[in-house]
């Protein structure tokens, strides 16, 4: 209710102010001279400060008091339109720009908007990286492939497709960095709707926020958080493709949208996952006989790792009206199937564990730019996710990696299951924003969240629960941020920000002193506050510093406080990690003879993390669980470089150090460790990514194109556990990996048709992201995809 308060005092007080002004309004639409939309073009009156950008429709709209103005129109590449205008009281004006290429400018489509968009995150003063998922439209390339080409960003999966994904940025990885859709936490929507299986189609772009994050995703990130753009695309289009691949995998997805003259709006985007996983792995044996493992590593092929998902994403509404630029009803159903063929331990292997979800996620957004004033903005999004879970271990079997099994007498490969467990979790996001002038910009957000987990069949559950099962599961938790932004020159710009915590959990508390686990339930909350800030200044448009500082905590997530039910315990007695945080980045840009453009990145990281929430993998039956660590401090940098020449040719380059080690000297017994100042294990601390495009234009035909590819991985070895653990000879360690995907894309009719031939991993390295957890090997498939867009039924 207090925040609410707040919120709304500062709209009636903007809103009181404006009031004693006699206004009107300035709206309408640019185009280019061929009639295309221009988004993200700016709008404003000569010699004040008003001014407005174009939206994804090339719309504008400005509120300004009475008076004679010329009325301006720019865009990189167009030549400067101008109107003059005279604005009496409660007038409404419509005028239209029609933008004509300048002709000393002449730069192709796609570079254009790919440099605007550079120079849009260079003003940021937060150290922000966008990926453009346009290009990849027409390839295999799924969301975390290409999140990998960011230096920092390494993303870990656990096999094939539909495995399990953890993003690694700067050294910290999985809970650590929060991932959003849209600027909505992608934790509570399930299973069948994360990285590792949503279509790479459904992004227009990625942002990945290395360090402070802006307070308009309401996060309590500590490393970093990656923000999904979605496709805002008010026009009216169809995108459908298909690919097949290696191990009988197949991918589909039809993604639509209609938007009306009278600003009616609906979008629908359906994908679907399907793949045997049936690829060979190396590792140990087990003799079922004598129960023990094989010293010497085999090779073995996948035979129970089936994976499908079914996800429909549909959206209706109104947008582009005087009182909403955007009011959308949306609902989100999807389902997923997957065996689960080993443990977090490679040998450790299943032959009829299993799990299945579902999803039903109703939604709800609500965006108004220049509400009541000119330059307050006010957006509001909520969503419900009711995910349904069965998790299915009934065989009283053990299993080897040739197939076979012995019988047990206890049911069960790894525990016993066969209940059912929904998850419900609701969220809501509201940010006001008011932008005083270009030079000063104040926000507020406001971001609660509430999780629950409960028995759905209490039949089921009751042959397998224990009563610690039948505790309570609930966490909720608040962030509060509010920030002032002042740019006093176009050079520089600086954000001071704070963020208030709170958080409540219930679940099952271990209270026994001995190895023998106790519970009871309990309830506990915290409450804290961060804050910091991140400054960014330009030199002659080509060199850019920036600096950041912050103080954060993170939350604990639902997983880590009450486990997956499947793989994972969670422990509802963890601590929130807190941090000090610092990042300083350089980055330069130069264009020369119109042809060639360079672009080269240089980051370094500091972070000192108290609390640090570790994931640890328990050897004997291969589980997952967590623990808070202690004092954990990384220091780390990265650079990245990237060539373009006109529209023909990209290359780039990044390469990622971070020495993340462990700086807690005792145990929690008061004994001094071995391991002090080691670092963390089973964390990678040197990787990198080089990749090049090659475009030939108009061959066989006019608006016809041809794209060769290639992309390449590398990261040096690292140890799966405490490096000062063991023998020299014993210690067990992830080798250096080295891979390289090939692909070639020939697209029709400016790219109507397209079809799309990918080989990964050509050499068949053996690839690791997660202790033994083997990756695929050589891999093919060949995609098809069909795209029409009209632009112009506004």
């Amino acid at each position: 209710m207090k925040n609410f308060l707040i919120f709304s005092l500062l709209v009636f007080a903007i809103h009181s102010t404006c009031a004693q002004h006699a206004m009107a309004s300035i709206s309408g639409r640019v185009v280019s001279e061929d009639g295309k939309v221009m988004a993200d073009t700016y709008v404003y009156l000569e010699n004040t400060s008003y001014y407005v950008e174009t939206n994804e429709i090339g719309k504008y709209r400005l509120q300004v008091p009475v008076g004679n103005y010329t009325l301006i129109s720019v865009s990189m590449g167009f030549v400067k339109e101008t109107f003059a205008i005279s604005l009496y009281e409660n007038q409404e004006i419509i005028h239209d720009f029609v933008m004509v290429a300048d002709k000393n400018m002449i730069l192709d489509e796609v570079r254009l908007q790919g440099k605007s968009k550079i120079q849009k995150v260079r003003e940021t003063a937060y150290n922000v990286v966008a990926l453009d998922a346009k290009g990849h439209y027409n390839t295999t390339t799924d969301l975390s492939s290409l999140l990998e080409k960011a230096s920092g960003v390494k993303v870990r999966s656990t096999g094939g497709v539909g495995s399990d994904a953890s993003i690694s940025l700067n050294g910290f990885t999985g809970k650590h960095v929060k991932v959003f859709i849209d600027g909505v936490p992608m934790s509570g929507l399930g299973s069948a709707f994360q990285i590792n299986n949503i279509a790479l189609n459904i992004a227009d772009r990625i942002e990945v926020y290395k360090g402070v994050v802006p307070i308009e995703l309401g996060s309590d990130a500590l490393g970093g958080a990656i923000n999904i753009i979605t496709n805002q695309n008010s026009n009216t289009y169809l995108d459908a493709s298909y690919s097949y691949g290696s191990f009988n995998t197949h991918k589909s997805n039809i993604n639509l949208g209609y938007t009306a003259a009278s600003g009616f709006t609906s979008r629908l985007n359906v994908f679907q996952n399907y793949s045997d996983n049936s690829y060979k792995v190396k590792t140990n044996l087990l003799d079922l006989e004598t129960n023990s493992y094989s010293k010497e590593e085999h090779w073995f092929k996948r035979f129970h790792d089936r994976y499908r998902n079914e996800t429909a994403i549909a959206k209706v509404g109104i947008v582009n009206k005087t009182w909403a630029d955007k009011f959308l009803f949306g609902v989100t159903i999807g389902q997923e199937n997957a065996d689960i063929q080993n443990a977090n331990l490679m040998k450790i292997v299943y032959g009829g564990k299993e799990r299945e979800s579902s999803s039903v996620i109703p939604s709800f957004e609500y965006n108004k730019a220049n509400l009541f004033t000119q330059g307050l903005k006010l957006s509001i999004m909520a969503n419900y996710s009711q995910v349904r879970n069965k998790n299915r271990d009934t065989l009283a079997r053990q299993y080897n990696w040739l197939g076979d099994y012995r019988n047990k007498t206890s049911k069960g490969e790894g525990q016993y299951s066969l209940g059912k467990f929904e998850n419900n979790n609701g969220t809501i996001i509201s940010n006001l924003s008011y932008r005083i002038n270009p030079k000063h910009h104040f926000a507020l957000n406001n971001t609660f969240s509430a999780f629950e987990r409960k028995s759905s069949d209490a039949v089921a559950n009751s042959e397998t629960s224990s009563e610690a099962d039948n505790f309570k599961r609930a966490n909720s938790k608040n962030v509060l941020g509010a920030s002032y932004t002042v740019a006093p020159y176009r050079q520089w710009n600086t954000s001071l920000f704070g963020k208030y915590y709170s958080v409540n959990v219930t679940g099952p508390i271990d209270i026994s002193n001995t190895t023998t686990p106790e519970y009871e339930e309990g309830s506990r909350s915290f409450n804290s506050s961060g804050y910091g800030l991140a400054t960014s200044y330009l030199f002659r448009n080509e060199l850019q510093l920036k600096v950041s500082f912050e103080k954060t905590y993170r939350l604990p997530t639902t997983n880590e406080l009450f486990g997956d039910e499947v793989l994972e315990t969670g422990d509802a007695s963890l601590k929130a990690e807190h941090s000090q945080n610092i990042n300083f980045n350089m980055s330069y840009n130069y264009s020369f003879n119109q042809n060639h453009s360079l672009y080269a990145d240089v980051g370094f990281i500091y972070r000192n993390i108290q609390d640090y929430i570790r994931r640890q993998i328990e050897q004997r039956y291969g589980g997952a669980f967590y623990t808070n660590h202690g004092q954990v401090q990384n220091v780390g940098v990265d650079i990245e470089t990237r060539y373009y020449y006109k529209d023909n040719f990209s290359a780039g380059a990044n390469l990622t150090y971070q020495n993340i080690r462990n700086m807690e000297r005792y145990s929690s017994t008061g004994q001094e460790v071995i391991y002090f100042k080691d670092r963390m294990p089973n964390v990678p601390y040197f990787f990198g990514n080089l990749d090049a495009d090659y475009n030939i234009k108009k061959l066989w035909g006019e608006g016809n194109s041809l794209s060769i590819g290639y992309a390449s991985q590398y990261i040096h070895e690292f140890f799966r556990q405490w490096e000062s653990e063991g023998a020299a000879n014993s210690k067990k360690i992830i080798p250096t990996q080295w891979s390289h995907d090939i692909s070639l894309t020939y697209s029709i009719k400016n790219g109507t048709y397209n079809i799309s031939l990918e080989a990964k991993n050509i050499t068949n390295e053996m690839l690791f992201d997660n202790y033994s957890l083997q990756k695929p090997g050589r891999s093919f498939a060949v995609k098809l995809r069909y795209f029409i867009n009209n632009n112009s039924n506004n």
